[in-house]
């Protein structure tokens, strides 16, 4: 058996385990929904950290800046100052009005029915669309890692869905926080190690690492052999509508953040406000710091790899692992790529228990039947099945968009 392969079941085995673990403890719609709001802030941080690192930061914006340089680098920059629009504006008041969603919060102030229908209908489709970027990654990830065992980009992304529903259905947000906490600590070690390879390319001097950057060849798109400064904007962003769309961006991503609801509902699962502050403040040191780290693993894939090689070998979504194989072989290209995997089922964890949760909380148990159970751990049923719906829908559109959709731009 491949190192690959047995690095996958590995991880898998060891968030299967961490569901197990939660299940036993997940009795209630408050353990359910919000980990009994039980989280210190370093836990709740790292999971934050977690949920929001997502495919589309480690092997998009990797992508995307290998492709597309300096611009492409403006996609990390809109992500990082998002969070300053969290922790300034959103975590305290959210956690001090709210019970398990942002509904809950709007709906003090507006007509309660209308908001929560909306608010429901809102995060099914955020949570969605978000997480068919994530399974479009993930497939194409494993279909190519472990292409010498048959699987195919539709067999790993079921695959995938799969072990998202079963994280989510039993194991519920507990499961998911410790999910996400596994998968952060795995991914700014890989990121780290991946950089410090990569400087080490260049005798650990930036001096030549920004002189590379500044001579990349390439085949444009009419089959020419160019040479570009990958530091000098333009790559992407173009007269006449290039500086509109770049300010577009940036508003879309510092703004956009502000209304994720999977990271909104991770500032539920503490038990106060002060400490969801902090936890916003551990976010934002360790999100910081992977994003910096993406600018030498887009450069250094331009670079080291370079763009015709990554886009005949599996496309922009493939620069940071195909960057590993170059700079450390097979067994450090089967590690990122098993990092990946795990970062893609952590973060798919999470939308998919943000979608269950503003269903069945605003829509079923709030909109339909006044706010009231029926029978009691309906709601939590209700959740459950919504889990499988909202991932099998992911699984049927994430087929179709096929492996070759950039994950950043999704």
């Amino acid at each position: 058996m491949s190192p690959a392969v047995l690095m996958f079941l590995g991880f898998i085995a060891i968030t299967l385990w961490i569901t197990w673990w939660a299940a036993r403890k997940s009795a209630g719609s408050s353990a359910f929904f919000a980990a009994g709001r039980s989280l210190k802030a370093w836990q709740n941080g790292i999971a934050v950290a977690g949920d929001y690192m997502s495919a589309a930061s480690f092997l998009g914006i990797a992508g995307i800046i290998a492709f597309q340089g300096y611009d492409g680098f403006m996609y990390s920059v809109g992500w990082l100052v998002a969070y300053l629009t969290v922790l300034l504006i959103v975590a305290e008041p959210l956690r001090n009005a709210g019970k398990y969603t942002m509904a809950d919060v709007l709906a003090y102030r507006m007509s309660p029915r209308p908001v929560r229908a909306m608010g429901a209908l809102s995060t099914l489709t955020v949570s969605t669309f978000y997480m068919i970027a994530q399974m479009v990654g993930a497939g194409a990830l494993v279909s190519l890692l472990l292409q010498d065992t048959g699987i195919t980009f539709q067999t790993a992304v079921v695959g995938i869905g799969v072990l998202m529903i079963v994280y989510v259905v039993f194991g519920g947000m507990l499961a998911t926080t410790w999910v996400q906490i596994v998968k952060a600590i795995l991914l700014m070690a890989g990121t780290i190690l991946l950089s410090i390879l990569v400087l080490g390319h260049f005798g650990f001097s930036l001096s030549a690492f920004f002189d590379a950057i500044g001579q990349v060849t390439y085949t444009n798109a009419e089959g020419n052999t160019v040479t570009q400064d990958f530091m000098t904007p333009g790559l992407r962003y173009t007269p006449p509508w290039g500086a509109l769309d770049l300010i577009s961006l940036g508003m879309a991503l510092i703004f956009g953040t502000a209304g994720l609801p999977h990271i909104l509902v991770r500032f539920y699962t503490v038990p106060d406000a002060r400490t969801a502050r902090k936890s916003v403040v551990w976010a934002m040191l360790i999100i910081g710091t992977f994003y910096i780290l993406t600018t030498f693993l887009g450069f250094g894939a331009a670079t080291i790899v370079g763009r015709d090689f990554i886009a005949a070998n599996g496309g922009t979504n493939m620069s940071a692992p195909l960057l590993a194989q170059a700079l450390a072989g097979d067994l450090f290209f089967a590690f990122i790529s098993a990092i990946a995997f795990a970062t893609i089922l952590a973060v798919v964890a999470g939308l998919t228990i943000s979608a269950s949760t503003s269903f069945a909380h605003d829509f079923w148990t709030n909109v339909l039947h006044g706010g009231r159970e029926r029978r009691e751990g309906e709601e939590v049923r209700v959740a459950r099945v919504t889990a499988f719906f909202v991932g099998a829908i992911s699984i049927l559109i994430a087929i179709v968009l096929g492996p070759n959709a950039n994950v950043a731009f999704l």
